[in-house]
């Protein structure tokens, strides 16, 4: 993986390596401090998503921009103690953006650019208090590349375009090739196929585990989020895993911190997809099961089509929530085509990957973040890991009309023309 260019300024934040994982790890006692600060992010956050909304982003966006925002304060207090929410100092913020590239290289582009959705609303509703330079070292700031490691010039690209018959050998970049979607292959499907799929992934399976360990309730913060004590337990519902090898291999390079920070950033995606799909209702800081996650647990109703909305909303988190309509170069595109690439004819081979998890500081960096993306994509069984990557056939009808809003995506195969709701309703 890419190094930063040594610098021989200290962080405060001590061992930057461990500093993703403070958070979880910082004893149960509530400081005045922290506890005006979540106050402070009650009243504000209403208003924030208000106006991200008003920008044209959907629920879901909303709701990760705010979790988000949750992450960012939770690093950031650890600088600045006596936090105040409308008035961030540029250092501070720099800082944390360093630590956060470094301990976690997957995440630290939608974090940059949720903190700066977060400074643009305060700017823009005149509710800043801090110094108008300030404004501008921050806009500076934001302005820097957006994929750590990266040198401003350097374009986020992988390894050739990505089109049907090639996999990754992590050597070098194909300059000024461009970069096509593989065409999806869909073979016969049947709804039987479908249900059986679906009821055998980790995303399924960890969706049920999770709901019964909400059972009759669980208490939450005032915005739905579980209380520190019981994260470590809710967590452990998340057992089911389709990662295979590239799982493996990503635990020969992870420290403990890795793994607690991959764990927890596993925890908040389910616990966001609960949510926003009505499986969890919240109300007066508890969460308790809403009458669809009755139904789902139940496998009553209509539980398969739940999944479905599941499906979809993990597609979307995992390859385009932060990209801008029109834009096609940056990582979200790449992580897309990959994706289409594993549902083609010819999917690619998993060596490669598995060697960037295994070795990181021998690949290059675009690779070692797609190997990193792939292992969170089979961890919920969007991909399976054999002799090849593969998105399993019952599921590609659905990525293909997901990433379709998007990306130009062709279909091919008996199947391409089936429409899964008549699939699974016998019409």
């Amino acid at each position: 993986m890419a190094k930063k260019p040594h610098s021989t300024k200290k962080s405060r934040f001590g061992n930057p390596a461990k500093a993703a994982a403070d958070a979880a790890t910082r004893a149960n006692a509530v400081p005045l401090a922290d506890l005006r600060l979540e106050r402070a992010m009650e009243a504000i956050a209403p208003g924030f998503a208000l106006w991200l909304e008003s920008q044209g982003r959907d629920v879901a966006s909303v709701d990760i921009s705010l979790m988000i925002l949750d992450d960012f304060f939770d690093m950031y207090r650890i600088l600045e103690p006596v936090t105040d929410a409308m008035s961030l100092l540029p250092d501070a913020v720099r800082e944390v953006m360093e630590v956060s590239a470094d301990a976690n290289p997957q995440a630290s582009f939608a974090l940059r650019a949720g903190v700066q959705d977060y400074v643009d609303y305060l700017a823009q509703s005149a509710l800043w208090t801090g110094a108008p330079g300030d404004l501008a070292k921050l806009a500076d700031l934001f302005k820097q590349p957006a994929w750590p490691g990266l040198a401003p010039e350097a374009e986020l690209r992988l390894d050739g375009p990505l089109t049907a018959g090639e996999t990754f050998d992590g050597e070098g970049a194909n300059e000024g090739a461009g970069v096509e979607f593989a065409s999806i292959f869909v073979p016969e499907l049947s709804a039987e196929l479908f249900t059986a799929t679906a009821a055998a992934s980790p995303l399924w399976k960890n969706t049920v585990a999770l709901l019964a360990w909400v059972g009759d309730g669980q208490d939450t913060s005032l915005k739905g989020q579980l209380r520190k004590k019981d994260r470590a337990d809710a967590a452990a519902t998340l057992r089911h895993t389709g990662a295979g090898n590239l799982g493996e291999a990503s635990l020969l390079s992870s420290t403990d911190s890795d793994l607690e920070a991959e764990t927890m950033d596993r925890l908040k995606l389910y616990w966001h997809l609960l949510g926003s799909l009505g499986l969890v209702q919240f109300k007066a800081g508890r969460a308790s099961i809403a009458p669809r996650g009755r139904d789902f647990l139940e496998q009553g109703g209509a539980p398969f089509e739940v999944f479905r909305d599941m499906l979809g909303q993990f597609i979307f988190i995992s390859t385009l929530t932060g990209s801008e309509p029109g834009l096609y170069e940056d990582w979200h595109f790449e992580m897309a085509s990959f994706m289409v690439l594993c549902a083609s004819q010819n999917p690619p081979a998993p060596e490669a990957l598995v060697s960037a998890l295994e070795s990181p500081d021998a690949a290059s960096l675009d690779l070692f973040i797609l190997a990193k993306n792939v292992a969170s994509w089979a961890a919920e069984g969007l991909v399976t890991v054999g002799e090849h990557v593969e998105v399993p056939p019952a599921f590609r009808l659905d990525l293909a009309e997901i990433l379709r809003g998007d990306f130009d995506i062709v279909s091919t195969g008996p199947g391409a023309g089936l429409n899964v709701d008549e699939l699974l309703h016998g019409g």
